[in-house]
């Protein structure tokens, strides 16, 4: 797939905190996590489809920037502009939360997509195909962790510094438009024109992590791109008895961690891509778990503090 896109704008809204404790992951501790990222997927799915330019998309940019504002050390809305098939010039926007690390060195970026499907194009009646999908499990899930996790964060100091992004225009485009990605490729490339030692360490990208049947394998591009990053997350599942994580190699999906792959930054993504209701209107919150959220959720955490 192909992308357009064009230079954006940082807009800088610092928020700063006191000395909260450091990062730890005790399983008692994390447990009113799993209450948090469940409330966040409700306040997302409440807000309807979150497509590009919809009430419920405006109504989860303000969300994100007044978490952002309330938990983070700083805020960053970066506006980026494509020109779609139609020729419309429209401006799209990625949205970072900053936490500072106890020590200095290149951050830690965990990516998730929060926009949802314009149109349900998996639906196998025609008649439906045009009406945008909930997306409580893709595009909801994985910003209700990356929300939790700002919670986490802001009392519990990380080592390494890490930055929260959720990206813009993942699932804009039709299958096969090129119009996919857009806010990770154009983060890539604003990456791109940095010194390296300005890049991110690694990254994690999450998405699709509620379905209540939940399994995560090994993504195959991940494994080629950072294979170190995938033993770890999957060593500490296993560690810690998480059955939602599976030990075998499963497809090769072109998410957002792919940009970064290109420009050779260690780069994964957690996904359970046998999920039914993909690209449907049936992906509804009853689908969803908070169990399997709070799984992924707990082992992310722990991640963080040995990366």
């Amino acid at each position: 797939m192909t992308t357009r896109f064009c230079a954006g704008l940082f807009v800088c809204i610092m928020m700063f905190q006191g000395f909260p404790g450091p990062l730890k992951a005790e399983t008692g501790e994390l447990r009113p996590y799993s209450a948090v990222s469940w409330n966040y997927l409700k306040t997302l799915t409440g807000f309807g489809p979150r497509n590009f330019g919809s009430p419920g998309y405006i109504k989860t940019v303000e969300l994100l920037v007044e978490t952002g504002k309330k938990y983070a050390d700083a805020v960053e809305v970066q506006p980026f502009f494509i020109t779609n098939g139609e020729g419309e010039k429209l401006q799209m926007s990625n949205i970072r939360l900053k936490f500072e690390g106890r020590r200095k060195g290149r951050p830690i970026l965990l990516g998730t997509h929060f926009d949802t499907r314009p149109f349900s194009d998996e639906e196998t009646d025609p008649s439906l195909r045009s009406r945008p999908i909930l997306g409580a499990n893709d595009g909801g899930s994985g910003t209700a962790v990356l929300l939790a996790l700002a919670e986490y964060l802001s009392r519990h100091k990380p080592a390494r510094s890490i930055e929260l992004v959720f990206f813009d225009g993942e699932d804009y485009g039709a299958k096969d438009s090129g119009e996919n990605l857009l806010g990770s490729f154009h983060y890539a490339r604003e990456l791109a024109q940095l010194d390296a030692e300005q890049w991110p360490y690694c990254v994690i990208v999450i998405d699709m992590v509620a379905d209540r049947d939940l399994e995560i394998f090994r993504e195959m591009h991940s494994m080629k791109s950072a294979s170190w990053l995938v033993d770890l997350i999957h060593g500490i599942a296993e560690k810690r008895k998480t059955p939602q994580f599976r030990s075998q190699s499963k497809y090769t999906i072109f998410d957002d961690h792919y940009p970064f792959i290109g420009l050779g930054i260690p780069a994964i993504v957690l996904i359970d891509f046998d999920y039914p209701y993909w690209h449907k209107l049936t992906d509804t919150l009853d689908k969803c778990s908070p169990e399997s959220m709070f799984a992924v959720f707990s082992v992310v955490v722990e991640a963080l503090a040995e990366i």
